[in-house]
């Protein structure tokens, strides 16, 4: 009887051998969804594959895809397999979206419109907030009205990397998409895994106030966002200006 085939090795240096054995398959295959052998959306090997591969009980492939799971990396379905987490599969398109209608307000997705889109080079701030590397200096800039029953509500402000994303404004052109992970997910591969926001009140500018029909000095809601991959890039900076008369930002913790 031949002997076992030898278990591949994470690279020297990036997981401690004292980790648990689980928890180093995690991070492998982790690092083959970053590497884009998996993208969003398509499904992986089955336990009993994975686990020949790596020379492991199939168990152990459980228990870390469980955590994968447990952290909305992947999605498993019964019968069917584990897929890597992409917007299409999560339980709402509006995934991250936290404006909601108040209590006694029926329920409505809002409309998007794209007022401008360009490719032009990052401010210091978008520079500084997007960890770009000092040789890129580009962004795909994007200003968009969000609409409640024809009403404007919320104005976005976007900047994303251009480096990462070519030809991604002229894809916003073609497409006018009501939401961008589902485009960096589907045609660059990219999994937005976490965002994390902070809000403060601010008096609406000039243009705030033309955007939203609203005299300057409204007072409105300023949600600043930070969309982040699953391999840690920055991939997105977006400050939301909301109308809170009708609307409030809701987060449910469990």
């Amino acid at each position: 009887m031949s002997p076992p085939s030898p278990q591949p090795r994470p690279p020297a240096g990036l997981l401690p051998e004292s980790m648990p054995l689980y928890a180093q398959i995690k991070n492998l295959l982790i690092a083959r969804v970053i590497k884009g052998e998996w993208g969003p959306g398509e499904v992986l090997p089955s336990e009993m594959r994975l686990a020949a591969e790596y020379n492991v009980h199939q168990g152990t492939v459980r228990k870390a895809l469980d955590e994968m799971a447990a952290q909305n990396l992947v999605v498993r379905q019964q019968g069917k397999g584990t897929f890597v987490n992409a917007s299409s599969m999560r339980h709402s398109t509006y995934h991250f979206f936290r404006v909601l209608p108040k209590s006694g307000t029926a329920m409505e997705p809002p409309a998007t419109g794209f007022v401008s889109i360009e490719t032009a080079p990052a401010t210091e701030a978008e520079h500084a907030r997007l960890r770009m590397p000092a040789g890129q200096r580009e962004v795909v800039r994007s200003l968009r009205v969000r609409r409640f029953g024809g009403v404007p509500k919320i104005i976005e402000r976007v900047a994303q990397p251009a480096y990462l994303f070519p030809g991604l404004a002229d894809l916003y052109r073609e497409l006018m998409p009501e939401t961008t992970y589902g485009i960096i997910e589907r045609r660059y591969r990219v999994l937005v895994v976490k965002v994390v926001e902070r809000l403060t009140a601010v008096a609406a500018t000039e243009e705030d106030g033309a955007l939203l029909d609203m005299p300057a000095g409204t007072p409105l809601l300023e949600v600043d966002r930070i969309a982040e991959a699953i391999d840690g890039q920055y991939v997105e900076w977006r400050v939301s200006r909301c109308l809170t008369d009708a609307h409030e930002y809701v987060v449910e913790l469990t």
